[in-house]
């Protein structure tokens, strides 16, 4: 019996009649590429990774990778935009805090920001964003913006409840959820950029600190 190869990157999928690829195989394999152009381009950089490189990470070939990415750049701008944004790279996130206490809430958003912060993928992204910042300023943005903390709206969310209860006072909540979450995870991020990643009870009495000095700004008068 003759067997019949599917397209790599979507195994077990079926084609559609006519031979074109399924949603499900279409999307399977959309993941593969992200994934394998990811990790492509985190261990190799820019330069260093080929679109034959990142075909054979895929599991699919040169003219499939082609018909969905025109140029190694389009690849890049796709694949880091997609990974800055992600809440399951590079780990999952873990589930919302008790939104009741807030000072318990802070600290365990801001241990989880500042963990993801300082993931070695994480690093390595960083490090890539700050070597092409000039060449793909569109990329620095974003690894760099309010999109690098997929938690800024649960933050911004904690303080309105908190307020509402008249526990603190936050009137540009979304401003002070991104100053938080820069406090928590921003510094320690920039500097492992550089090789400068502190020992976990610095990391702990870091994110102590961070929690404490913010809740005195928000505590009312």
């Amino acid at each position: 019996m003759t067997s019949h190869r599917s397209e790599p990157g979507a195994a077990g999928a079926r084609r559609s009649r006519g031979g074109r690829p399924t949603l499900e195989q279409a999307t399977a394999l959309d993941h593969a590429i992200r994934e394998g152009a990811l990790a492509m381009f985190l261990e190799h950089g820019y330069e260093g990774t080929s679109m034959n490189a990142i075909a054979a990470a895929a599991g699919t070939t040169k003219p499939t990778l082609y018909t969905r990415f025109p140029t190694k750049e389009a690849v890049f701008r796709s694949v880091l935009g997609w990974a800055v944004q992600r809440t399951d790279w590079p780990v999952p996130e873990p589930p919302e805090p008790d939104l009741d206490n807030l000072e318990v809430a802070l600290t365990t958003i801001a241990r989880t920001a500042l963990s993801r912060a300082l993931n070695p993928s994480m690093i390595k992204l960083e490090q890539i964003a700050i070597t092409y910042a000039e060449r793909f300023p569109d990329i620095a943005r974003r690894t760099h913006g309010t999109g690098f903390w997929p938690r800024k709206q649960l933050v911004t969310d904690l303080l309105v409840r908190h307020a509402e209860a008249g526990e603190i006072v936050a009137e540009e909540p979304d401003v002070l959820a991104e100053l938080f979450l820069g406090m928590a995870s921003g510094g320690p991020a920039r500097l492992a950029s550089f090789g400068i990643v502190h020992d976990p009870a610095d990391q702990e009495r870091h994110v102590q600190s961070a929690v404490a000095l913010f809740l005195r700004s928000l505590r009312p008068d």
